[in-house]
């Protein structure tokens, strides 16, 4: 891929991974990495929450089902704390009440797994933008 030079130099942003797979996380950073200033990667909901508290993101890319906090749980956690930043869920599962409670707290998108690797990176890189323009 070639990169273009003018878009290399622009802010892509700061994404959030929070996934309990180890090599999902691994995949998402490959796959995301050339679309984003910086990734930084939590195992579970409750590190999630602990970074989100402690540094600034622009956007986050989350899976639903995980120890010690779901998805939902972080988005929630982020709502009531007054982070409004875009927070995709990445899922296989596609509960009826999961996605209404999450469209109550604003979630930024869906994203079914497996997912079409062209439309995460354009939602992710979308997301994030959104993200940066809430910032400023």
């Amino acid at each position: 891929m070639h990169s273009n030079s003018a878009l290399s130099t622009m802010t892509k942003g700061r994404l959030l991974i929070i996934d309990d797979e180890s090599e999902l996380r691994e995949v998402l950073t490959a796959l995301l990495e050339e679309s984003v200033s910086e990734i930084q990667l939590a195992a579970n909901g409750l590190e999630g929450i602990d970074m989100l508290k402690n540094q600034k993101f622009d956007a986050v890319l989350s899976d639903e089902k995980m120890p010690k906090k779901s998805g939902l749980e972080v988005l929630k956690w982020m709502r009531e704390n007054g982070l409004q930043i875009p927070f995709i869920i990445h899922t296989g599962y596609g509960q009826k009440e999961m996605v209404q409670e999450a469209r109550k707290l604003g979630v930024y998108a869906f994203i079914d797994k497996p997912w079409d690797e062209r439309a995460l990176i354009k939602t992710v890189q979308e997301a994030l933008r959104s993200g940066m323009e809430q910032q400023k």
